[in-house]
């Protein structure tokens, strides 16, 4: 048997009316029709599921870099520029761009994980490295080498600006 319903497909959301009953009635479905303040207007298909259509990736909000930046983030950002000029020149000026927002991102998980009760060190060391393998042609040998200065460099102002904390409460 044949259903006669997937024959003849409606849209259920469509309403038509199949007999007349005069321009009253109308004017009362017309109404009721019309948007009013207390009911919201309907999102088209499209706004509906826009955020669907994008990748994974794009619909994932990235953190966000924050306006201001403590005496703590300006330092770390000075470790990290620390010997990468010439590296930095070479770049195109779109991946100068990819490189600096990449850099303000690693600066700021580092500044959250210094600020942490156990400082995680292998994790600022890979953080830096994920950084700086944004450099093209740049060797692994160099990227760990620069990868561990960097971290000692900001283990150490760490355990500085501890000490400096500490001898403000005595």
């Amino acid at each position: 048997m044949i259903d006669k319903k997937l024959d003849n497909p409606k849209d259920p959301t469509e309403q038509t009316e199949s007999r007349h009953t005069g321009p009253e009635v109308m004017a009362g479905k017309e109404q009721e029709k019309t948007p009013t303040e207390n009911q919201p207007e309907k999102k088209s298909t499209l706004e509906k599921y826009v955020h669907k259509l994008l990748p994974a990736k794009a619909r994932k909000a990235a953190p966000p870099i924050p306006q201001f930046q403590d005496a703590m983030s300006v330092k770390i950002e000075k470790i990290l520029e620390i010997g990468l000029a010439d590296e930095y020149a070479k770049l195109s000026p779109i991946a100068k761009q990819e490189f600096k927002i990449k850099g303000e991102e690693i600066t700021t998980k580092i500044r959250d994980l210094l600020q942490a009760t156990n400082v995680k060190v292998k994790t600022i060391f890979y953080l830096i490295i994920e950084w700086l393998k944004v450099l093209p042609g740049v060797n692994n040998f160099f990227l760990e080498q620069e990868a561990k200065i960097k971290t000692d460099l900001i283990i150490d102002l760490h355990k500085k600006q501890k000490e400096k904390d500490t001898n403000k409460i005595l």
